[in-house]
């Protein structure tokens, strides 16, 4: 090997962050097909092409990287705060329909998750506290901000308004494909904002 060829640099993603991300993508798949209970430490290892002892080395427990990788994956985009509620409402909403409506593993994760509430009360209630409380936690602190200002009735709880704006949009995750109509998703932010300020906005 010649000098400029132990220096050329290596081109593409280390090999631990390579396998790192292969645990997690592993991780999701499997819980979305076999649920939390299939999803074994061996099958992620084998599907992630890894040795159980590199997951090992990275968390303690199946229920830890399940945890991790869960997260990871539904991280939701902050709601930028303009003072222009709809406007930004709708941006919030255009963004996580762009992320999540068009991806077939975000659907069979919700599929799941949703059918394992009896059997794993525990877990869940852990990833509720841990991947989507905080985001709850932001967007209530949005919602507030909206009610100072005058643009939301101030007698309405923040989590109960989030309910209003995001309900309709899982409807339409679980149902559209069932709908004798299917709901065009070319205005659906648009249409799930205006509808619920119609009807939530401030009185004077």
């Amino acid at each position: 090997m010649t000098t400029n060829e132990q220096e050329k640099p290596r081109v593409g993603r280390p090999r631990s962050a390579r396998a790192h991300q292969a645990i997690l993508d592993a991780t999701l798949q499997l819980v979305a097909e076999e649920g939390i209970q299939g999803a074994s430490i061996e099958a992620i290892a084998t599907r992630a092409g890894v040795g159980k002892t590199t997951i090992y080395r990275r968390w303690s427990s199946k229920e830890a990287l399940i945890l991790a990788a869960l997260r990871e994956f539904f991280t939701e985009p902050h709601l930028i705060d303009t003072g222009n509620l709809r406007a930004d409402l709708i941006t919030g909403l255009k963004e996580t329909i762009r992320l999540r409506l068009s991806d077939t593993l975000f659907e069979a994760l919700l599929y799941r998750l949703f059918g394992e509430i009896k059997a794993h009360p525990e877990f869940l209630q852990v990833l509720y506290e841990q991947v989507f409380a905080p985001d709850l936690q932001q967007m209530s602190q949005f919602i507030a901000r909206a009610q100072a200002r005058g643009e939301l009735d101030p007698n309405l709880d923040p989590l109960f308004i989030l309910s209003l704006v995001s309900g309709p949009l899982m409807y339409h995750v679980l149902f559209s494909p069932f709908l004798p109509t299917p709901q065009p998703l070319a205005d659906l932010s648009e249409r799930i904002v205006d509808a619920i300020l119609h009807g939530i906005k401030a009185h004077s």
